[in-house]
């Protein structure tokens, strides 16, 4: 493999069994191997917190996430070590590869960043791993694009662990994000966010109780609700899954008592439709979202839910106020999107999306 990104075919719109499917042919190059992207306004050194297993080490952290011999790790009271340091203790405290693996780091991805269009790049801990065993020898890491991380998902039947480095302004629960917005009355359904509860209410939105329009990551609605107390996960009647076709999905979901139709509409490849194809689908998302409101509550989610998942809901927004004639529900696209930021933190970015989808979208509505 070679270390930059490799182009890769994005995947086709996926659907309902009664759904239509819309081609997505044209290949999207990755961001640039060479530079690590954030977001405006956001700083520090990136880190990613490890899983429980691998204790007493807790977080790795990625000064330039390519080039592991910068990367340390933190082992609470004992300190920081250098990576190549600790590979084999990280190992050991993770256990037994998993089937189809040499080493259980091997089937250990770090996310790192997204391309313009939200999808996820990642790099793999098993090459951190083969560069210190080989003495240190540093060479650029490779760059996994979200489909192939999602293709050894599916051949490993889920045996991939995969962690999330964020910038501090970025991290789950850092200042820079506000509280979950609910009502006093609506902890016990709707609890504030934590480690694998990482949703949001869009209040603005909601109809009632067991109605709420949701964003989620993917990860927080496989975990389930007996760990994550996520009790409205149990009125679900609709999953808007925005970065994968339904041939693609692991169909994963853990909500509960709830059996939600679950919607599937990758956003990035409606970016390469034409524009009466990218209204269509996005119509139909919408209503079908308010569709199954009237019947229980609404989740829209992708891998991290702060791209492709916000450009539906903040669609939505635009459905409400121009197809239902909900005035009180605002069509300011920059007012929107701060809200959401305000809710959701800095992470929410309409990146590519704005222009041909949103815009689009909401011309198209006031025409």
């Amino acid at each position: 493999r070679s270390a930059s990104p490799r182009h890769s075919r994005t995947p086709e719109m996926g659907g309902c069994a009664d759904s239509m499917h819309f081609g997505c042919s044209n290949r999207i190059p990755p961001a640039s191997p060479g530079k690590v992207t954030s977001l405006p306004g956001c700083s520090g050194v990136m880190s990613a917190r490890l899983p429980a297993a691998a204790a007493p080490a807790e977080s790795i952290s990625l000064p330039d996430p390519l080039d592991a011999s910068t990367w340390t790790v933190h082992c609470g009271s004992f300190g920081a070590q250098p990576i190549f340091a600790v590979t084999t203790a990280l190992a050991r405290s993770l256990g037994p590869p998993p089937p189809g693996f040499n080493s259980v780091l091997e089937s250990v991805f770090v996310q790192f960043r997204m391309d313009n269009l939200g999808r996820h790049e990642y790099v793999c801990l098993g090459e951190v791993e083969a560069q210190a065993r080989a003495g240190g020898v540093v060479t650029p890491l490779t760059v996994y694009l979200e489909d192939e991380v999602k293709a050894l998902k599916r051949r490993h039947e889920s045996s991939l662990v995969i962690l999330t480095a964020a910038l501090p302004d970025q991290s789950l629960g850092s200042s820079a994000e506000t509280e979950i917005q609910v009502f006093p009355q609506d902890t016990e359904l709707c609890p504030p966010r934590g480690f694998s509860r990482n949703y949001n209410i869009v209040e603005e939105l909601t109809l009632g109780p067991t109605q709420r329009v949701m964003l989620s990551d993917e990860n927080t609605l496989q975990v389930g609700v007996h760990r994550n107390g996520i009790k409205i996960f149990n009125y679900l009647s609709l999953i808007v899954n925005c970065h994968e076709k339904e041939s693609e999905s692991r169909g994963r979901y853990n909500v509960g008592t709830a059996s939600p139709k679950i919607l599937y509409r990758p956003i990035h490849c409606l970016m390469r439709e034409n524009r009466e194809t990218r209204i269509q689908v996005m119509h139909e998302i919408q209503e079908e979202v308010w569709r199954c409101l009237q019947e229980g509550s609404v989740v829209v989610h992708c891998l991290a839910g702060v791209h492709r998942a916000p450009t539906v809901v903040v669609c939505h927004y635009l459905y409400r106020h121009y197809v239902l004639g909900h005035k009180k529900v605002d069509t300011d696209i920059n007012e929107i999107y701060k809200r959401l930021k305000a809710l959701r933190g800095k992470a929410v970015d309409a990146l590519g999306y704005r222009g041909p989808i949103i815009d689009t979208y909401r011309d198209y509505l006031v025409q």
